[in-house]
C-alpha cells in the first residue's frame, strides 16, 4: 500500500493553455504513473511543478523507505541521492573557484591535477576543465569511475592500462580528438571534484557544504554520514518479482569507506570519493530553492553566490549535435557546463528532446538514473517555469519502459504530461 501526500498551492490559467486540468486530476494522473507506470509500482514519486519560479502544485505518493514500524512516506523534506542532478551543484561549486580566478576553464586540466591527463592518440591535444564539464574529452567511464580513498585518481589513467583492457578510460581509434566528440561521461567529474579539491584545500564535499549548500539554505550534501538529518534521507529500491531490494542509502547509515582509510585520506588526490557526478542528496524543497537561484542568476535571497555571466555559461550550450559529432543514451541534443537544454533538437537517437507532448519551450536542466531512481531537474530561464520531480523503485536498471515519443523513460514523460498541465490549468 502506497502513502500519499499533497500539497497545493493556487494555480491560475495561461492564455496558451491546451488542456486544463484540475490540482484533483493532476493528483490522479500521478497516482497512476506510480501505481501502472512502470511493469510492477514504483517506490515513490515527488514532485514539483514551478511557474514564475513559484511552486503552482506538488505531490509526494509512495515511501520513503521501509521500516519494521512501517512504511515512512515521501514528504517535501525527503532526501534523495539525486543522481546526475548532482552534477549542475558541483558545477556551481567549481564556477566560484573560477570567479575567484584559480580555474581558467580552458586551461589544460592536467596543470590543476598535478599529473598528465592525455589521450594517447592525440598525445599533443591538451583536454581542458571545459571539456570535461561537457562531456567532450574523450575520456570514457569504462569498467567504472570510483575508487577508495587510498588510490589515486590518476590511477585510472595509468600507462600499463591499454586499449585492449576493460579499464582503458580513452577513446581509441575512434578519430575523435578531445572537444571533438560528445559521450557522456562520469569519471570526468570525479576529475572536476579532484581539481577543486587541489585548488581550494578541502575535501570535496566539505567544499561543496560550506560553499554552496550552507549558503543557499539547502539541506542535504555529497556525504551521507554528515548529513544534518539523516532521518529525511530516503531508501532507494528496485521493484523485483520476488518485492523491494535496497539499492542504497538503507538505515542505519553505515559509511561507504574505512574510517582510518578516509581520515587518512589527502584533498586533491582522489575527489571520486563522494561522487561529484551523482552523490548529491537533496529535496524537493531544495531542488526549489536550485530553480530559485538559477533563475535569479545566481543570487537567492539575497545572497550572491554566482554572478549572470556564470550562469549564463552554465546554462548556454558548447556542444550541440549536428548529426556527426556524439553518441548518447540519453535525451541530450546539446550541452553547456553540466546543463542540457531541451529545444525538441533530434538527438543521436534521433528522436526529438520533447518531454511531453506539444512542448514547445527551451527548459534547461539535467536528468538523473541511477539505483533505479530517475530524477529531473528543469526550468525555463525565461519564464521561471520548472519541472521537478524523483521517482524511485524501477525495475532492473536498462528495462525501463521506453518512451512514447523521446528518450526519456515513459514514466518520465508521463510525470512531465501531468505536471506541465497542472502548470497551466485553474483549481
Amino acid at each position: 500500500m502506497t502513502i500519499r501526500g499533497l500539497t497545493l498551492a493556487a494555480l491560475t490559467v495561461l492564455s496558451s493553455a491546451a488542456h486544463a486540468q484540475t490540482p484533483t486530476e493532476t493528483t490522479h494522473a500521478l497516482d497512476r504513473v506510480l501505481t501502472q507506470g512502470e511493469v510492477r509500482p514504483l517506490a515513490a514519486i515527488a514532485a514539483v511543478r514551478l511557474r514564475h519560479g513559484r511552486v503552482a502544485y506538488s505531490y509526494y505518493g509512495g515511501f520513503a523507505r521501509q521500516s519494521p514500524d512501517g512504511a515512512v512516506p515521501v514528504g517535501p523534506q525527503t532526501l534523495f541521492r539525486i543522481a546526475s542532478v548532482s552534477k549542475v551543484v558541483t558545477t556551481i561549486g567549481l564556477m566560484e573557484l573560477v570567479e575567484q580566478g584559480k580555474i581558467d576553464l580552458d586551461h589544460d586540466a592536467s596543470d590543476y591535477l598535478g599529473f598528465r591527463l592525455r589521450n594517447p592518440d592525440f598525445p599533443q591535444t591538451p583536454i581542458t576543465v571545459r571539456m570535461l564539464l561537457n562531456h567532450t574529452s574523450s575520456i570514457r567511464d569504462a569498467d567504472g569511475y570510483t575508487l577508495p580513498p587510498e588510490h589515486r585518481i590518476s590511477e585510472f589513467f595509468d600507462a600499463t592500462r591499454k586499449p585492449s583492457d576493460p579499464g582503458y578510460h580513452f577513446a581509441h581509434g575512434d578519430g575523435h580528438a578531445p572537444g571533438t566528440w560528445f559521450e557522456y561521461c562520469n569519471l570526468c567529474y570525479g576529475l572536476v571534484g579532484t581539481i577543486m579539491e587541489r585548488v581550494s584545500g578541502e575535501r570535496f564535499d566539505h567544499y561543496q557544504q560550506t560553499h554552496v549548500l550552507d549558503p543557499l539554505g539547502i539541506d542535504g550534501g555529497y556525504n551521507r554520514m554528515a548529513l544534518a538529518h539523516p532521518d529525511r534521507l530516503a531508501t532507494l529500491y528496485s521493484h523485483q518479482p520476488k518485492g523491494w531490494e535496497a539499492e542504497t542509502d538503507t538505515q542505519p547509515l553505515t559509511p561507504s569507506w574505512n574510517a582510518a582509510a578516509l581520515a587518512s585520506y589527502m584533498p586533491g588526490t582522489n575527489g571520486t570519493l563522494f561522487s561529484p557526478q551523482g552523490g548529491l542528496r537533496i529535496s524537493m524543497e531544495g531542488l526549489t530553492r536550485l530553480a530559485r537561484f538559477m533563475l535569479g542568476h545566481g543570487t537567492l535571497d539575497g545572497r550572491t553566490l554566482l554572478s549572470q555571466r556564470s550562469i549564463d555559461l552554465m546554462q548556454t550550450p558548447t556542444w550541440q549535435y549536428d548529426g556527426r559529432n556524439g553518441d548518447c543514451p540519453y535525451p541530450i541534443a546539446s550541452y553547456g557546463l553540466s546543463m542540457a537544454r531541451l529545444t525538441g533538437a533530434r538527438d543521436s537517437s534521433g528522436r526529438e528532446t520533447r518531454p511531453y507532448k506539444g512542448y514547445s519551450g527551451d527548459l534547461a536542466g539535467h536528468l538523473g538514473d541511477a539505483y533505479s531512481l530517475h530524477s529531473g531537474f528543469w526550468y525555463d530561464p525565461a519564464t521561471g517555469d520548472g519541472f521537478l520531480f524523483a521517482a524511485d523503485g524501477f525495475s532492473d536498471a536498462g528495462q525501463e519502459r521506453p518512451g512514447a515519443y523521446s528518450s526519456f523513460t515513459r514514466v518520465e514523460e508521463e510525470i512531465f504530461t501531468a505536471l506541465a498541465e497542472a502548470g497551466t490549468s485553474a483549481p
